[in-house]
């Protein structure tokens, strides 16, 4: 198990490299429609031929809840995630992304579900000064890093912060292919009217190889099996073993960036990656199980 959620995680990570590589043939809101839509045809088809599923009612109100989860976790989530990563380094991404949990710690503490202590209110400043850090680093030649982008980049981790805390409700009444299923295809026709111009566009027959090969990885091993993995390694180990997992997403990502974009990392980066993951640590050091879901898949 341990093995399966260092690849989800490694998935994760490579899913920032392959986006920027497809981003050099088509615009960002484009692959984002089709990240979600293969996803979502993907888990339909999981659904279809999945025998002996379990059974399930979604009522009139239920649907409206899960087409707002779908809108923050699906929808905004990728629109922000594929325009970021367009904008800034696979480093400074894979890093804001692991803030998620801080993030799910503000959020719920101004929504009055969890109370700030002393240590998580510590863990959230020194990680929110790491992004400081992490934002006005100078990039490095070969570097893609902006301000914008990871400005994007923060707005993608904290819709998914939300939908994290919007799922909760909702997690333990479906099984997790249903559950995909359903939110990957409410938050797929909610982007298309924002996309669909884009996708017209877009010279299919143009693209090079390398940008079909890396769709099909975003969407089979950085949508699906990535997801799929993760929900069933919540039910063989604890929360706070799965979340352990998060601290390698930056690193792997930053490794990858630097072996396959060619991008430079700073001494002032590294630093203001250090705050942000420290930060991340003591916020989720007294146990905050609930909330460990909080990492953008990306």
């Amino acid at each position: 198990m341990h093995f399966l959620m260092l690849v989800g995680t490694f998935f994760w990570a490579s899913n920032i490299v392959a986006g920027k590589v497809v981003l050099r043939s088509m615009p960002s809101i484009a692959l984002a429609q089709v990240r979600v839509t293969g996803a979502a045809a993907v888990f339909l088809i999981l659904f279809a031929f999945w025998r002996n599923r379990p059974s399930f009612k979604i009522t009139r109100g239920q649907l409206g809840y899960l087409a707002i989860t779908a809108l923050f976790g699906i929808t905004l989530n990728q629109i922000f995630f594929i325009g970021g990563i367009g904008r800034t380094s696979a480093a400074h991404a894979g890093l804001i992304v692991a803030l998620g949990p801080v993030i799910v710690l503000i959020l719920s503490c101004a929504m009055r579900l969890e109370a700030l202590t002393l240590l998580k209110s510590v863990g959230a400043a020194i990680s929110l000064g790491g992004v400081v850090v992490l934002t006005t680093n100078k990039p490095t030649p070969g570097s893609d890093a902006t301000v914008s982008g990871d400005v994007i980049m923060l707005l993608g981790t904290a819709v998914f912060a939300y939908y994290t805390i919007l799922l909760k409700k909702v997690a333990n009444d479906y099984d997790a292919v249903t559950l995909n299923a359903i939110i990957f295809l409410l938050g797929a026709t909610m982007m298309l009217p924002v996309s669909a111009r884009a996708l017209l566009a877009v010279r299919w027959q143009a693209l090079p190889v390398d940008a079909w090969w890396c769709m099909a990885f975003i969407v089979g091993c950085g949508s699906v099996l990535a997801y799929l993995i993760y929900a069933f390694a919540l039910t063989e180990l604890t929360a706070s073993r799965v979340a352990a997992f998060n601290y390698l997403q930056p690193v792997i990502a930053a490794g990858l960036g630097v072996w396959l974009l060619g991008e430079g990392i700073t001494s002032q980066a590294i630093a203001g990656g250090a705050l942000i993951l420290f930060g991340v640590y003591l916020t989720e050091r007294e146990g905050r199980e609930q909330d460990v879901l909080a990492t953008e898949r990306p």
